[in-house]
């Protein structure tokens, strides 16, 4: 995967693949690509898997951002594309990519397989510490959002040394204030059955964990604890028998 810094997070969430021409739109929910072993033109609906709007943030990606194609269930499977153009038809977006890198185990999805779709607007953390580019929802302005003292407490605390963890710890502090939802476990078309192992988190409450996740991917501060080694206790060897210590 490509060593990157994500100055914003357009859009994610969950869509199921569909064949047919990405030259014509998808079915709500579906993307479309001219090739899954390597795309080079995907479609995707601008309403996801979970039935979410994601039309504004999809059209705001620009040539140059990248994008993600994720297994739900093998962090490995994951295919890695840049942007190359953005042509919105309203109820569906179509980009021009090309393949930057894959996963080990990476495996061309068939027909009607989920898989998550990331889309990140590429550039450091923005000048003059503002977090908030990264945040979710916030309350105010945004009801029912994460309180902006809370996430202004996490930013103080954390931001200055690593951006990443700020974020990822914010988006799980929202998180908890939403109702959990059911997982999406098993998809039924009517022609087939397609079974998810894990289930694949819905709603809200998994979008805002799986972007967690994302930051966490990214964190700086990965490594443990330093450990330290402490001054022995006992100052002194036996000079008598039976030995005695002076122990501080």
């Amino acid at each position: 995967m490509t060593a990157v810094s994500a100055s914003a997070v357009l859009t994610a969430g969950y869509w199921d693949t569909q064949t047919g021409s990405p030259t014509t739109a998808p079915g709500t929910g579906k993307y479309r690509a001219d090739d899954w072993a390597a795309p080079t033109l995907i479609a995707v609906s601008a309403t996801d898997a979970n039935g979410y709007p994601r039309h504004d943030g999809m059209t705001l990606a620009a040539p140059g951002d990248t994008a993600w194609q994720r297994s739900p269930s093998d962090s490995q499977d994951y295919q890695e594309w840049a942007v190359v153009s953005v042509t919105d038809f309203g109820t569906w977006v179509q980009y021009a990519v090309s393949v930057i890198a894959a996963g080990a185990t990476f495996d061309p999805p068939g027909s009607n397989q989920r898989r998550m779709l990331e889309l990140l607007q590429l550039g450091p953390p923005p000048p003059g510490g503002l977090w908030q580019t990264w945040a979710p929802p916030l309350d105010p302005p945004t009801p029912g959002g994460l309180p902006a003292d809370v996430a202004q407490q996490i930013a103080d605390a954390t931001w200055a040394t690593d951006p990443h963890l700020c974020a990822a710890l914010q988006w799980e502090a929202y998180a908890a204030t939403l109702p959990p939802s059911p997982a999406v476990s098993n998809v039924s078309t009517g022609v087939q059955s397609v079974a998810y192992s894990p289930p694949v988190p819905a709603g809200a409450y998994g979008q805002a964990i799986s972007r967690a996740a994302w930051h966490r991917s990214l964190m700086a501060s990965a490594g443990s604890v330093p450990l330290t080694l402490a001054e022995p206790a006992i100052e002194s060897v036996p000079t008598a028998w039976p030995p005695m210590w002076v122990v501080s």
